[in-house]
């Protein structure tokens, strides 16, 4: 499905047409030249919402073990302030796994699994980005987290943190507040060449957000999105509220003229999560 020609102004044609071709077979309700977007089948969004729920619980009972915890389907709303308190989330909201809790974030793992191939997307994949990240959120500002030189608040490309021009963003959006707690995109003008690698300070980037093209893209739980990594975004953090949600990166097999302008740098993502 190439229909980027209905998406008039981008400055990145060919990128906007590999985006359309990969997302196909997507159900796509939010189409940008960058990002493609829609529901996921019911019975896959309820499946990966009950395994996260079930990791989530399973997390908090192996720092609390003797502390009793209902198991509930709203646990990141009843249990916040214990999410909140959790040793193994990190500045940039990965909810690790540990020993303790491998079998419940396989489980999530595998849910994955079976939206990637739903969506069609494994028919593309060159190599792909593994584990899966599950990510917590919190939408009250805080200067030491929001600060930090690649904060996620900062308005960035997956690109100053390391990634190649080449990877696909995927977004599944799970629990919580993601109206809120969300994700904002624009894209910009152009992309320069120095500006298609690693930066040590997403700062540095930051003209590039400036009179760029506003995307009214919507992060609902339960959606699957797609990103070209050229898209710049940040979080957004309006409420005091939680939200979760899962992203990951695959290498595309078709590639666009840019991708040949920047190196992998495998590890660098690791150096500020």
């Amino acid at each position: 499905m190439r229909d980027s020609i209905d998406l008039p102004g981008t400055s990145f044609p060919e990128r906007a047409d590999r985006l359309a071709e990969i997302a196909k077979d997507i159900e796509t309700t939010q189409r940008h030249p960058l990002l493609r977007g829609g529901p996921l089948p019911a019975g896959s969004a309820q499946r990966l919402r009950d395994a996260v729920n079930l990791y989530l619980y399973v997390t908090l009972g192996a720092n609390w073990p003797d502390r009793p915890i209902p198991i509930s389907d709203n646990i990141l709303e009843e249990q916040a302030d214990l999410i909140g308190a959790l040793p193994n989330v990190t500045p940039n909201g990965l909810v690790l796994p540990k020993r303790e809790t491998y079998l419940a974030y396989n489980h999530v793992h595998a849910e994955v699994v079976k939206i990637f191939e739903e969506a069609g997307l494994h028919e593309h994949v060159e190599t792909i980005f593994a584990p899966i990240n599950v990510r917590l959120v919190n939408g009250t500002p805080s200067a030491a987290i929001d600060s930090r030189p690649r904060a996620s608040t900062k308005y960035h490309s997956d690109m100053w943190a390391g990634e190649p021009a080449d990877a696909i963003m995927v977004f599944l959006p799970v629990l919580g507040d993601t109206q809120n707690v969300g994700v904002h995109w624009v894209e910009p003008v152009d992309f320069p060449k120095k500006f298609r690698g690693p930066l040590e300070d997403f700062d540095e980037g930051r003209a590039l957000s400036i009179n760029a093209r506003d995307y009214d893209a919507r992060f609902r739980n339960g959606d699957i999105m797609l990103t070209d990594p050229f898209l710049i975004h940040a979080t957004q953090k309006l409420k005091d509220a939680n939200r979760i949600s899962i992203d990951f990166r695959f290498i595309a097999k078709e590639k666009a003229p840019e991708d040949v302008d920047i190196a992998h740098h495998p590890g660098l993502r690791a150096r500020d999560r």
